[in-house]
């Protein structure tokens, strides 16, 4: 089952600066919980006109569709080709469309070799069981292998002063147009203009990979019990990835009143 046709090219190589513009964004800060860059890259939405209102935003979709949640697929076993358990899922690299372009996985304890990380286009992805089935065998697990196929020079390496590529792994950075989800997931969240919320939990995929929502858990009471789905307005209509926090475009009485995502009622292709 093919699940997404338009793979970037080369997509095994999660350095690609040379064959796409260059595209800055902030360095990969400490995620804390304070107030400064908004949903753009300083205040608001790009376009006021472009944020669906939650009046008009309700689960039904969602909860229909078949899709996962991103928590889901990172603890997702891997297996090969024969069906037989190889690795367990390492992280999520995503284009500036929000689409998931590759995983990146944890091979070990098999094939004469200790555990290496390896980078599998979404295109050769398929859902199985408790996990996803990908083309990653003995005899050519070096190609995708996500080091000995990257290509790594000093102006890939994370560099702070840099402040244009974030770190998949320790030592390999993404491509300036691409992110991971590991970039947003435990951000700190807040509300326009009205101070904080709570906690990016998760978020939500539809079956091809396309990212349709974020799941906030608020962190006080008065705000409501259980997690919030919210439209994501992120990377690139303003939110990059290394700011220190994500700021829904949505006031204190717009959060209120929207009700509690319920799990139970999602329809996910992952268990």
């Amino acid at each position: 089952m093919k699940l997404y046709r338009n793979v970037l090219p080369l997509t095994k190589l999660l350095v690609i600066t040379s064959f796409i513009p260059v595209y800055a964004y902030a360095a990969d800060d400490e995620k804390q919980p304070s107030m400064g860059a908004d949903q753009s890259v300083l205040n608001e939405p790009q376009n006021e006109q472009d944020v669906r209102s939650l009046d008009e935003w309700n689960y039904s979709a969602i909860y229909e569709q078949e899709g996962f949640r991103a928590e889901q697929l990172l603890d997702a076993k891997v297996f090969s080709p024969q069906d037989n358990e190889i690795g367990t899922m390492a992280n999520i690299v995503l284009d500036q469309k929000n689409q998931i372009v590759t995983v990146i996985a944890e091979i070990g304890g098999m094939w004469n070799s200790g555990d290496r990380h390896v980078a599998i286009p979404w295109d050769d992805v398929e859902f199985f069981e408790n996990g996803i089935k990908v083309p990653v065998r003995e005899d050519n697990v070096e190609e995708y292998d996500l080091f000995t196929n990257v290509t790594i020079n000093d102006s890939y390496i994370y560099k702070r002063e840099m402040q244009q590529v974030l770190t998949v792994e320790e030592d390999v950075a993404t491509g300036l147009r691409t992110w991971k989800i590991s970039d947003i997931i435990d951000d700190y969240a807040s509300m326009k203009n009205a101070g904080g919320y709570g906690y990016i939990t998760d978020t939500l995929f539809s079956r091809s990979g396309i990212m349709q929502a974020i799941i906030v858990k608020p962190a006080n009471e008065e705000f409501g019990q259980g997690p919030r789905a919210y439209p994501f307005y992120g990377y690139p209509e303003g939110w990059r990835p290394g700011d220190s926090h994500y700021i829904l475009p949505y006031s204190r009485e717009d959060v209120e009143n929207l009700p509690a995502f319920e799990y139970e009622k999602y329809n996910s292709v992952l268990n």
